[in-house]
């Protein structure tokens, strides 16, 4: 099943010779699946060099299902429906704001929304995947710390969230699921050592806001082909080297630059080149292949290239040896980055273990069934 997810189009004799496994274990499998209506028989291919019979094409079936993709922050909900190829059937921005109810009644009471208005579409929903910013152990589906949501102990997203619902439903970091996001939806490019950068601008609202902090930076690692996590699951939560007590938010930025950097040229070139130096060291010391650039980076203009690279440059005492500008990526799903990526982790799970896929395990944890390729 995942083979077959991989490679988009492939045939029972391509299979068999990829996994090393017999031609008849892979026919008996891929004829339980075609009557399962997961995957569809299209066309005949060519004949190998030594003629013969005609192999045939097989493929995902587009309409079997699909999967939610979810970010919330504070205020409001982004959500992304996806089918089982990676491509958007839908999309949505919501509110998300909580008064009385508590965290768990607000998350379970939007995500049954969504839910049943998908139901009523006749949609065959496979699985949640559900994004926030803070410190997530995506193993348990609990999460640990989140300023933005304002969870300061464990919350038992599993337990008070996931159980709720009758199929899989998991939970990880923003810029994790970001990352997610890229290995699921360009598997094909043998993304192996790179560096995910989440940037996003938080409304100030001053009569609930004390302080303005509009500026939300997350990162996400993968390594070898493998997302880190950290042994205490928060690898990726960042602050500046140059930042001090006076500080406010992530980077050495005051109150006043806060109020300033989306208007005002000199503090937002002071805000990218502080952050890209912080970066570079990262980048420099993992040796890392790719940078890729999320959330509101690409709204900053074609300049954010140009000082991501000299900061990069910069950190490195020896000649460059490839053009950095080249490795630098901007993510093809925008301000859909999470939600995208929240959908990419499911699918990444679901093409992982049929039992999901089909529903008869609800309680598998996240991080164990995450392969990476």
């Amino acid at each position: 099943m995942r083979e077959i997810w991989l490679q988009r189009e492939t045939s029972r004799v391509e299979i068999a010779r990829n996994l090393g496994l017999d031609k008849s274990t892979i026919s008996l499998a891929v004829n339980d699946l075609i009557e399962k209506g997961v995957i569809i028989e299209t066309a005949e291919g060519n004949s190998g060099p030594q003629g013969g019979r005609k192999p045939v094409i097989i493929k995902l079936n587009k309409t079997y299902g699909c999967v939610l993709g979810v970010e919330f922050r504070p205020g409001s909900y982004t959500a992304v429906l996806v089918d089982m190829e990676g491509e958007v059937q839908s999309n949505r921005i919501g509110r998300f704001e909580m008064h009385e109810e508590s965290l768990a009644t607000k998350l379970v009471a939007t995500l049954q929304s969504l839910v049943y208005e998908l139901e009523a579409s006749k949609i065959h929903l496979l699985g949640i995947g559900v994004g926030i910013s803070g410190v997530v152990n995506a193993q348990e589906g609990i999460i640990k710390y989140s300023e933005p949501l304002g969870i300061t102990k464990d919350f038992d997203f599993h337990e008070e969230v996931a159980q709720q619902f009758d199929i899989p439903v998991f939970v990880d970091n923003d810029a994790n699921a970001c990352v997610w996001g890229e290995l699921a939806f360009h598997r094909r490019k043998e993304l192996r050592d790179f560096i995910f950068l989440l940037l996003e601008f938080r409304d100030f609202n001053p009569s609930k806001d004390a302080v303005c902090n509009r500026i939300s930076i997350g990162i996400g690692l993968v390594i070898n082909g493998n997302v880190h996590y950290g042994h205490q699951y928060s690898a990726g939560e960042f602050r500046s080297l140059f930042r001090t007590k006076e500080s406010v938010g992530q980077l050495s930025l005051t109150e006043d630059d806060h109020r300033k950097v989306l208007e005002d040229a000199t503090v937002m070139e002071r805000f990218l080149r502080e952050l890209f130096a912080n970066v570079g060291l990262i980048v420099n010391t993992l040796n890392l292949s790719h940078i890729i650039l999320g959330g509101a980076f690409e709204e900053l203009g074609d300049h954010t290239k140009d000082i991501l690279e000299e900061e990069i440059i910069k950190n490195w005492p020896y000649p460059y040896p490839y053009d950095v500008k080249q490795h630098i990526w901007y993510s093809s799903f925008g301000e859909r980055a999470v939600a995208y990526g929240a959908a990419g982790m499911v699918l990444n799970t679901l093409f992982g273990d049929m039992e999901v896929m089909e529903g008869r395990n609800h309680t598998i944890n996240l991080r164990s069934n995450l392969m990476v390729f």
